[in-house]
């Protein structure tokens, strides 16, 4: 499903240029379930931007499903975005002022699903996550696992191929974290892609395969089994 290829990634701040990714190269199959691990500041954040099409690399390719992701227009990226992939981030980004049933809808809006199929989807979702008698709460009226479920509801709804994660428990408690990783380890056993993104080698391990970055560089594969010396 994905092929990274000498991908590298360069930020300009004034006029220095700063490497963050310096020539990562892996394969995802489809139905894996991957953690990509590393400290704050190891490009693992900058590495699922462009793994979400989010961002385009400097130099190397990146090719999704069979089709390369860095030479594609920004409307054909935004409509693989949406019909492919799922994101979760550790800040749920939902919106306050509507229920969670409207705030699953969202994606649905965007991708022109009449009113009932939405609802319906949103529902469906909703069940899937456990939160089907939370429907009409505004997100203030959820906890913060219940906020964070919502958002995989989200990004469920759609039904994407790939869900993509950056430090999904980060402001969880323990239970909470739990609970949401127990729903990965669902999604994985249906047949979905899964990649959790974090710093927590308890989250990591829940995975089947860990990736580890430090320093913009992949230094660990489990997947590949190669892992640089003297670099940890």
């Amino acid at each position: 499903m994905i092929r990274l290829e000498n991908v590298t990634k360069t930020y300009q701040a004034g006029s220095i240029a700063v490497p963050v990714l310096k020539g990562i190269s892996a394969e995802v199959e489809e139905g894996e379930y991957v953690s990509i691990m590393g400290p704050s500041g190891s490009g693992k954040s900058t590495l699922m931007n462009l793994l979400g099409c989010l961002d385009r690399p400097t130099t190397g390719e990146y090719d999704l499903n069979g089709r390369a992701v860095s030479g594609m227009e920004e409307k054909d990226l935004a409509a693989l975005r949406n019909r492919w992939i799922g994101f979760v981030f550790q800040q749920f980004h939902l919106l306050p002022r509507m229920s969670a049933r409207r705030n699953v809808e969202l994606p649905l809006i965007y991708a022109g699903l009449s009113k009932k199929e939405r609802e319906q989807r949103a529902e469906e979702a909703l069940v899937k996550v456990g939160l089907q008698d939370r429907k009409n709460h505004l997100p203030a009226e959820l906890s913060g696992g219940q906020q964070q479920r919502v958002s995989i509801a989200r990004a469920l709804v759609n039904r994407p191929r790939l869900l993509l994660a950056d430090e999904p428990t980060g402001a969880l408690d323990t239970a909470s974290g739990d609970r949401v990783l127990d729903l990965f380890d669902g999604l994985h056993r249906e047949g979905r892609t899964v990649i959790v993104i974090t710093h927590d080698p308890e989250v990591a391990q829940r995975a089947q395969r860990q990736i580890e970055i430090r320093d913009g560089e992949m230094i660990k594969d489990s997947g590949r089994d190669i892992e640089k010396e003297g670099v940890r």
